[in-house]
């Protein structure tokens, strides 16, 4: 079954944007990821509300550099990290998901721009048919 569910996401810097998206029932579940404008997404956590599903959703790769940097327990051996490898990853990937946000602000900025000069267009056009239409002209 597909469904329409309110996506949230998380990991971007400034980024208030939620997206309803088309998901079957059976891939909406905690650590499915899923492509969504040319990124992979994890989902974080699922919550129904009334018959409404919402998920919290982070970029695959910032999620993933944050599983690595908690510690883990394995049970047959302890895996130990560079503090400072962890600090750089880290790093990378804020300042990555900053960038696709940024990146992300700008697409919309641009799109913005070109309706507004649409419409800039098509007033200058009913302009000059008015202008046109009423037998003056600016040589007469």
């Amino acid at each position: 079954m597909t469904m329409v569910v309110t996506c949230a996401f998380y990991g971007f810097v400034n980024r208030t944007t939620k997206v309803n998206l088309q998901v079957d029932r059976e891939a909406l579940e905690v650590g499915k990821v899923f492509a969504f404008e040319g990124d992979d997404y994890v989902i974080l956590s699922v919550i129904e509300s009334d018959g409404i599903y919402h998920a919290n959703v982070s970029l695959e790769q910032i999620h993933r550099a944050r599983t690595i940097l908690r510690p883990k327990a394995a049970a047959s051996a302890v895996v130990e990290v560079n503090q400072e490898s962890r600090r750089h990853e880290g790093q990378e990937a804020a300042l990555q998901a900053r960038l696709r946000a940024t990146e992300t602000r700008l697409q919309h900025v641009l799109q913005e721009r070109d309706e507004a000069l649409k419409l800039l267009d098509r007033a200058i056009q009913q302009l000059d048919r008015l202008h046109r239409g009423d037998g003056t002209s600016a040589t007469s």
